[in-house]
């Protein structure tokens, strides 16, 4: 986003007996010399719920018991962790949460000198989204974790073994999506762990539009690799307003009179449309007609929602 990659989180040893959370972009400071309050989680409202539930799934705070003074004794010092995730408002649909719970463990892990696989990143921000009651699951810090298109498949179970596979792209196919991929900002902000509340409850009380689109959801997901890896993004693209029909199925909280305007205005310009995470907000996405150019999209839309936050996205793919 804006040339750079937007989440950052840095560890660092103080010789005071505490744990600092110095989060930039939300410009909140927190000191904690005893343990209560960083094994109080739960509320996705702390701004530093993210960070406690990271201490907590990575094993550096207990649940519960214990003394944070003898902690970090153990550990050798207190620590600050500074987080800033810059160029993405909350709320966006991106899966910035869970990127950046991903960059949190990462870091707590490197600077505890703890050994990890991309496995481990994934299953401790899973423990961690359900720490903080978000809802998450493990598609966005895997889509984050490392660059590329990835085809990301796992079995029923609470014990998600994740199989990821990189999808090869030729260098025509990138330079296209490169050309035809963009994202587009609503302005609006949105939670997550509502609307995944919804989607969940579809499915377990069995409603037959619900658990239909999501079967078709898993099998467009196939469909998308195919033509991605034979170069027809014409077919991605249609594929993708497909998934757009059937997220409306399982929820319709995941549009708005809103989104429906913005698609609808620049409707000749796109061959597929899709919104960012659950919904309700954030970014869509969009997969512009051959020759039609980003600018051209962003005239459209200031014409259409002047004064606004309706715009085009400066953010690119990152391919390596």
């Amino acid at each position: 986003m804006n040339g750079e990659k937007p989440v950052e989180v840095t560890l660092e040893r103080i010789p005071e007996q505490k744990v600092v959370f110095d989060s930039r972009d939300m410009d909140v400071h927190g000191e904690f010399d005893t343990i209560k309050p960083l094994q109080a989680t739960g509320d996705p409202y702390d701004p530093f719920a993210l960070q406690k539930a990271c201490l907590l799934a990575c094993g550096i705070i207990p649940r519960e018991g214990h003394t944070l003074g003898e902690i970090l004794e153990r550990l050798g010092s207190g620590f600050v962790m500074h987080s800033e995730v810059t160029n993405v408002p909350k709320g966006s649909g991106l899966g910035t949460s869970s990127i950046l719970s991903a960059a949190c463990v990462k870091a707590v892990f490197e600077f505890m000198g703890i050994a990890y696989t991309e496995e481990d990143l994934y299953a401790h921000v899973l423990a961690m989204e359900q720490i903080m009651s978000t809802g998450g699951g493990w598609q966005d810090q895997v889509g984050g974790i490392t660059s590329g298109l990835k085809y990301i498949t796992s079995m029923p179970g609470l014990q998600q073994h994740l199989q990821v596979a990189h999808i090869e792209l030729s260098p025509q196919t990138k330079k296209e999506l490169d050309e035809r991929f963009v994202l587009i900002y609503t302005g609006q902000r949105r939670l997550a762990r509502n609307l995944l509340r919804d989607v969940v409850g579809r499915y377990v009380g069995n409603e037959p539009d619900s658990l239909f689109a999501l079967e078709e959801i898993q099998k467009t997901a196939v469909l998308m690799r195919f033509e991605l890896e034979r170069g027809n993004v014409d077919g991605f693209a249609k594929l993708l307003d497909y998934h757009w029909e059937l997220s409306k199925k399982i929820d319709a909280g995941s549009s708005n009179t809103l989104i429906e305007q913005i698609f609808s205005s620049i409707e000749e310009l796109v061959d597929g449309k899709l919104v960012c995470g659950a919904g309700g907000g954030g970014f869509l996405q969009v997969i512009l007609k051959k020759g039609v150019t980003r600018q051209m999209v962003e005239e459209r839309l200031k014409e259409v929602f002047m004064d606004s936050l309706v715009g085009v996205a400066d953010c690119k793919l990152v391919w390596e």
